[in-house]
């Protein structure tokens, strides 16, 4: 069974009003609604429009350290006596829950009426950064995506959305390690740095986890017995 996971299609992700814009990123809102509307052709048995859904003192916010925005930051495990830590960015205050920010793009937003379409929320912990639609960036908290996909013998998945060398990069990871047959669709997401140092690591990233990455939707497997897929 097939799935696609839509990551973070949300107006603070948008320019020109979003706090937090990814460039280009409106280009790909109606590719990907003319996918969900591809539904039986491309036999997605379901969809997952994963949501960034954050408290108003979220960890992951530049103004909840008193820092610059985009700064770096030393992350400390939120797991008792676990003294591990992580390096990562603080962002400008984004997808606070329940503010215009938070909501689906209006076209996406229309389609969540779909009985095979389900919002799965991550990033609603304060107290941890979240990039994968599974699980923070600890692997402590899940979400519930895996048992989801799991509850619907989903064994396939195509990740696309915002930002491509941010959560649909981490998202695409998780499935992977999960088990999934994973593919991200370069044409449908859009990058916040999408230069040629940070594509050739992003690229090494995903041939690390057995992660495919091609340029278009490619056909289902049951379509044709010898698929061919162009790796970008």
């Amino acid at each position: 069974m097939r799935a696609l996971i839509i990551t973070d299609m949300q107006n603070d992700f948008l320019p020109p009003k979003g706090a937090l814009p990814v460039p280009h990123s409106e280009e790909i809102v109606q590719p990907i609604l003319d996918l969900i509307h591809q539904e039986e052709q491309q036999d997605f048995h379901r969809i997952v429009l994963v949501r960034d859904w954050h408290t108003r003192n979220h960890t992951s916010f530049a103004r909840s350290h008193d820092l610059p925005e985009y700064s770096q930051f030393e992350y400390k495990s939120p797991r008792p006596g676990d003294k591990s830590t992580q390096v990562g960015t603080l962002w400008p205050v984004h997808c606070v829950q329940n503010t215009w920010g938070s909501q689906l793009v209006t076209p996406l937003l229309k389609e969540t009426y779909h009985t095979h379409l389900k919002i799965v929320d991550k990033g609603f912990l304060s107290d941890r950064e979240y990039y994968s639609g599974f699980s923070d960036i600890w692997n402590f908290h899940k979400t519930e995506l895996h048992e989801y996909l799991q509850k619907h013998h989903i064994t396939e998945v195509l990740v696309v959305g915002l930002a491509l060398d941010y959560c649909v990069k981490a998202t695409a990871i998780s499935a992977a390690q999960l088990g999934y047959d994973t593919t991200i669709v370069k044409s449908l997401s859009r990058a916040i740095h999408d230069d040629d140092e940070h594509m050739k690591q992003f690229e090494k990233d995903l041939a690390d986890n057995n992660v495919k990455l091609v340029e278009n939707v490619p056909p289902h497997k049951s379509e044709s017995t010898t698929t061919t897929t162009t790796t970008v």
